[in-house]
């Protein structure tokens, strides 16, 4: 539990233990569920408003370079009229940097710390949101890497990759999207909890996360383009790929014909007495089979 103050009092608390709960316990008047919520993540997002205080229950996308994909990380946010208590699971950059700042620099300080808790709230979604949006930046790195190699012959490659990236995205999605809900209650209760002066700052983090969705849904919509257009690449290859064979069946089965006929005894007698005749069918059909090759090359066929 890490403490910074303001005339509004900023408690961190990181990985909490009973040490941590039975402490807020004791300085506060919160529901006891409300306590029991804080000690472990919770699934879903919301919003709950009591008398002297709020709950909410944030989730922040991280990305996960071992699984590939993004991850939700939870911030439950306790806030009264002169404190706001923050409890996450683990350390979060975007947290980390601005208490920090906080600590060093008095006048910031007393810019978010010196007037009401809608402040602080304010500049800590704020922190989160350019944190999510920074971690946007790795699926339009890799949207950008297969729309700069879907023409380069790669399309066994690609197809892994575009799925990866399609299943990042929407693990993203599955993080960002109860956050609209979340915000649109936030704005409601807001100006009941601090007055009118907290309604625009409520509607900015509103803004900036609906960047974060607008933003996502681009990227998603030039993936599943990406992934058409890829699938289009791999069908006609493989389309080539068939053609090629059956033309080069086509080559070999006069060769394979002759092979036979010399297995019927008859014909393989006649061959035998007249070697010329012999000489001569191997001849036509190679020179056929060459003619053949060169004009199926020509045509761009083999």
């Amino acid at each position: 539990m890490r403490t910074v103050k303001g005339k509004i009092t900023w408690i961190d608390i990181v990985k909490p233990n009973d040490g941590d709960i039975a402490a807020v316990k004791k300085e506060h008047a919160f529901h006891p569920i409300i306590l029991d919520e804080i000690h472990h993540p919770s699934s879903r997002a919301r919003l709950e408003r009591y008398d002297s205080y709020l709950f909410l229950i944030y989730h922040l996308p991280v990305y996960d370079a071992t699984m590939q994909t993004s991850r939700r990380a939870e911030i439950d946010f306790l806030i009264t009229k002169n404190k706001i208590i923050t409890v996450h699971y683990e350390h979060l950059e975007s947290l980390d940097a601005l208490f920090q700042s906080l600590l060093r620099d008095e006048a910031l300080r007393k810019n978010i710390l010196g007037s009401e808790t809608f402040l602080p709230l304010h500049f800590i979604l704020q922190e989160c949101t350019a944190f999510a949006l920074r971690q946007l930046r790795h699926i339009e790195e890799r949207v950008s890497f297969v729309a700069n190699e879907i023409f380069n012959h790669k399309e066994e490659v690609l197809l892994q990759k575009i799925s990866y990236i399609k299943r990042d995205i929407l693990d993203y999605r599955l993080i960002v999207r109860p956050q609209a809900a979340l915000f649109h209650l936030l704005k409601e209760n807001s100006e009941t909890f601090w007055g009118d002066k907290s309604r625009v700052y409520i509607a900015d983090i509103a803004a900036s996360q609906l960047r974060i969705q607008e933003a996502l849904e681009n990227y998603y919509e030039m993936i599943e383009s990406l992934e058409t257009t890829n699938a289009q690449l791999l069908d006609a290859e493989t389309n080539k790929v068939i053609k090629r064979m059956t033309t080069l069946g086509f080559l070999f089965s006069a060769p394979l014909f002759l092979i036979f006929l010399s297995e019927i005894k008859y014909v393989g007698d006649i061959f035998l007495a007249t070697p010329g005749l012999f000489w001569t069918e191997f001849f036509v059909i190679g020179t056929l089979l060459v003619w053949l090759t060169l004009y199926f090359k020509k045509k761009k066929i083999l």
